[in-house]
């Protein structure tokens, strides 16, 4: 799995993303202050009986958005990043396709948009893999991913958004 070192006199160092089972994302704590609360929430939320939208949580660094999205396939699946979030994304209604790049590979970018903590990239993904209802991909900034990929027409899906060490709010 994946490692944070940190550095008192550096930038975090995040290694790539993470896949594992719901049932074992609490292994992955230590990583940042707040996904304690992110996996608690993971671990207990009735997702089922949830609405689609924004969910409300306590903690100000996390925000919880959960939806039915529209699947695409692999060739109109373009990497995206993010420079002060970290995704944790869970398919709720089946698979779902995720397309991986290092951020370091990314190219093309199509222009960073600023409020929504976005960029994407018109290059191919390095490396695919699936994830499974019960299961989840943790995407660090370091991480171009290609999400939404599939056979369904549609997926319902938890995104979590987690504010980097340097972005989060104090608690």
């Amino acid at each position: 799995y994946a490692v944070c070192r940190v550095s008192p006199f550096r930038r975090p160092q995040y290694r790539p993303m993470i896949t594992d089972t719901i049932a074992n994302a609490h292994r992955y704590t230590a990583l940042h202050p707040d996904f304690s609360d992110a996996i608690k929430l993971l671990q207990t939320l009735d997702f089922a009986n949830l609405p689609d939208g924004q969910v409300a949580c306590e903690n100000p660094n996390i925000r919880l958005f959960i939806g039915s999205e529209a699947m695409r396939n692999r060739e109109a699946a373009k990497p995206e990043a993010h420079r002060n979030h970290i995704d944790i994304q869970v398919p709720l209604s089946g698979t779902e396709a995720y397309g991986w790049i290092d951020r370091g590979r990314l190219q093309n970018g199509l222009g960073y948009n600023e409020q929504k903590d976005i960029e994407f990239f018109d290059c191919e993904p390095t490396t695919w893999l699936d994830i499974h209802v019960g299961e989840f991909a943790l995407f660090f900034p370091s991480d171009g991913h290609a999400p939404l990929v599939g056979s369904e027409p549609f997926i319902r899906k938890a995104v979590f958004k987690i504010r980097t060490l340097e972005t989060r709010a104090s608690s």
